[in-house]
Parts: C-alpha cells; structure tokens; sequence
C-alpha cells in the first residue's frame, strides 16, 4: 500500500500544479489534449489516494466499502471521458461529468461519515474525507458561470485538500504499519519467555 500512497501525494501535488497551469493556460485553453490526459492521471492518483484511505481501516468497514466503491467508479468514468475528450475534444460531455461528480461526492460522503462515525480519528484527521467533499463542492459550481475559475479551484483548492487526506492517510498506514510490526516482535519475545 505504500506505493499507492506515494502515487496519492504525488496526484494531489500534480493535481495543484494543475491548478496553477489554470492559472496560466486559461480556460477554454486548459480543457486541450495535453491537460486532459493530465486530469486523467489525477482521478487515478484520487483512487489511489481513496484506497489507501480505506486500507487504514479509520473507517467503519461496511460504509466506507460503499463510499469507496461509488467514488472510484465516479474517479475511473472522469479518467475515461478525459481520455475520451483528449482524442475528440468537440464531444458533448456535460451530462457524463455530471454523472461522475455526483458519484465522487457521494462516495466521499459515505466515507467521511464512516471515519467521523468510526471515531478511530480527532481532530481535524478525522474530517480529511469531508474536506476533500467540501473542496470538490465549493469548485464544482463555478463551472456553471466561471469556467476559468472553477479550473483554478479543482487544483488549487481540491487539489490541496486531496493532498492533505493523502497526508493523513499517509500517516496512518505508517503508524498501522509501525504498530503491527511491533506486535509481530513482541509474539516471538513473548514466546521465549514461556
């Protein structure tokens, strides 16, 4: 899992670079072949980033199983209809993405309630899923009457509190890790004491 969780940072990291490449390649610029593919790889760096969440089981199981399954369906769909969009930039898309969005949102609903409910977190950890939601929601509206800032805010904002649930679950795969290895240590010390 530690590879997924290098490939969750660095999607969050390339994701606001996405953000600041808004900044300079204005919409409807940012929308060509080059920056697709790249939004491409950035749905797939979140799935990563939603696996290795759930692989530090700071969720309730069930709940969080669900989330995750609806999120990475909603993140594998967006990654196809850039690949899509890159080779037939005209197609009419809206109504997919729609789609997707709402699958996105709703999965990081299920798994921010199932971390606050699981109460395996405080403070702000515990939240991370949530803000990732609330980031999305604020930047998803602005495509409707801002594209050029909407863009923005998917890297800048989203890309930033993706970035930080990368961080948390991050550190808590290596404090899982860390402590399952200590378990492992003491059995056999346990044993030749016996």
């Amino acid at each position: 899992m530690k590879w997924a969780s290098r490939v969750a940072v660095a999607g969050a990291v390339v994701q606001i670079v996405y953000g600041l490449l808004a900044c300079v390649f204005r919409y409807p610029t940012i929308t060509d072949r080059p920056f697709e593919l790249l939004w491409a790889l950035v749905n797939l760096a979140m799935i990563a980033n939603i696996a290795v969440w759930l692989a530090t089981r700071v969720a309730s199981p069930v709940l969080a199983a669900i989330g995750g399954g609806l999120a990475v369906v909603g993140h594998l769909l967006r990654a196809g209809i850039s690949l899509f969009l890159a080779f037939q930039p005209d197609a009419e898309v809206d109504t997919p993405i729609v789609a997707t969005v709402m699958l996105m949102f709703l999965g990081m609903a299920l798994i921010g309630i199932a971390t606050v409910r699981a109460k395996r977190l405080t403070g702000r950890p515990a939240w991370a899923p949530l803000l990732v939601l609330a980031g999305g929601i604020v930047a998803a509206p602005f495509y409707s009457f801002d594209k050029v800032v909407h863009f923005i805010l998917l890297g800048l904002l989203w890309g930033s509190t993706w970035l930080y649930l990368a961080a948390v679950g991050r550190r808590n795969l290596n404090s899982r890790g860390h402590r399952q290895a200590a378990v492992g240590a003491a059995a056999p010390a346990a044993s030749e004491v016996g």
